[in-house]
């Protein structure tokens, strides 16, 4: 049997394999729970297809399903998480901006997360939302002065920029839709 064909399947299984090791090493998986189960599904989704390619001959189907079912698990749980910082975080406050952190994607992107120091319940924070913001909006943000932010009353150091449906997060659910819709397409065809 020829290898060659199943080395993305290895790379991205080791890929994702290895960074759910990381998360869960460091303890990081509290933060953000439903991306850490992104990771998990990404992780055994990927090795699962890499393992039904390499042992099952002819399961290509299957393989297909897997890889779709996979990446339309990765899109709804980053719905999933966007959605659930959009109900959490609730409670608006006047913050102070102080700038913003860029954050470089694999060198296609870079992310740019504001920071804020505010109060609540009279006990100062300083940190960076947990929504990434366009470029665009974060050259636009006052450099100075108060700006409403909305954070979750339960974990007051979390908090994000704007209340609102996106258009990325409706492209987000429209994919993981998509990847659903392959996976059970692929199934049901003769």
């Amino acid at each position: 049997m020829d290898m060659g064909p199943l080395l993305p399947f290895f790379l991205i299984a080791l890929f994702f394999d290895a960074v759910t090791v990381a998360v869960a090493r460091q303890g990081n998986q509290g933060s953000s729970p439903i991306i850490f189960a992104s990771l998990i599904a990404m992780s055994a989704g990927s090795t699962a297809a890499l393992l039904l390619a390499a042992l099952l001959p002819g399961s290509d189907r299957l393989v297909a399903v897997t890889v779709a079912a996979t990446l339309g698990t990765l899109f709804g749980c980053v719905t999933a998480n966007d959605l659930r910082a959009l109900f959490a975080c609730r409670t608006r406050v006047e913050a102070t901006y102080r700038g913003c952190e860029d954050v470089p994607t694999a060198h296609v992107m870079t992310l740019h997360y504001p920071v804020f120091s505010y109060e609540h319940r009279g006990r100062p924070y300083h940190g960076r939302s947990i929504q990434s913001v366009s470029g665009r909006r974060a050259r636009e943000t006052p450099a100075s002065g108060a700006c409403p932010i909305y954070l979750d009353p339960r974990h007051p150091a979390a908090f994000i920029t704007r209340r609102c449906v996106g258009v990325i997060k409706v492209v987000e659910l429209l994919c993981a839709l998509g990847c659903f819709a392959v996976a059970a397409w692929v199934l049901v065809i003769p």
